[in-house]
């Protein structure tokens, strides 16, 4: 069946019905269409480049953000996987000198290939900093841990604030 063929009788109808309109009629049936086509290519097509084009620079800023962060993650790890070579020495010197964050009591002691070291009241935040520092400069590598929390309240004005400090071993392995 041809498609042609079966839309004629359509076509007359319409024509027809154009036909009978009044002039006024048409031109507002004209101007219709014409609003009609108008909204469907803005919505279609410009509004969606439109709201693209102006949120283009923001999201593209944020891109360049996030790039320049997975590249500075990208030359961390790459440092990470290929350490500097630090003499054992080197590394046992770094242990000792740095250890005034970790309070008072924290000693760093010897035995073979590892390093052990004693706590008594330090701060988690100043561990974790040290270990980060250990990993990164001494080439320590935490294999063992014994720590237990410590809860210690301050002074009698401010009897309501409790630091929780640490206090226990860890064993390091070093280079």
């Amino acid at each position: 069946m041809n498609v042609n063929l079966s839309l004629k009788p359509v076509r007359a109808a319409l024509q027809l019905a154009w036909a009978q309109r009044q002039p006024r009629e048409q031109q507002l049936l004209r101007w219709g269409a014409g609003i009609l086509v108008f909204v469907a290519i803005w919505s279609l097509a410009i509004e969606p480049a439109w709201r693209t084009w102006q949120y283009a620079p923001v999201q593209q800023a944020l891109l360049d953000s996030q790039t320049q962060t997975m590249r500075q993650l990208q030359v961390q790890a790459q440092t990470l996987q290929k350490p500097n070579p630090i003499s054992r020495n080197e590394s046992v010197q770094w242990l000792q000198k740095n250890l005034s964050d970790l309070g008072p009591n924290a000693q760093v002691s010897l035995q073979g290939e590892s390093a052990t070291l004693n706590l008594n009241a330090a701060p988690p935040e100043a561990l974790a900093r040290w270990l980060t520092q250990a990993r990164e400069r001494a080439l320590a590598i935490p294999v063992q841990a014994q720590l237990q929390p410590e809860t210690t309240t301050g002074p009698a004005d401010s009897a309501a604030k409790k630091s929780h400090l640490l206090r226990g071993t860890l064993v390091l392995r070093l280079p």
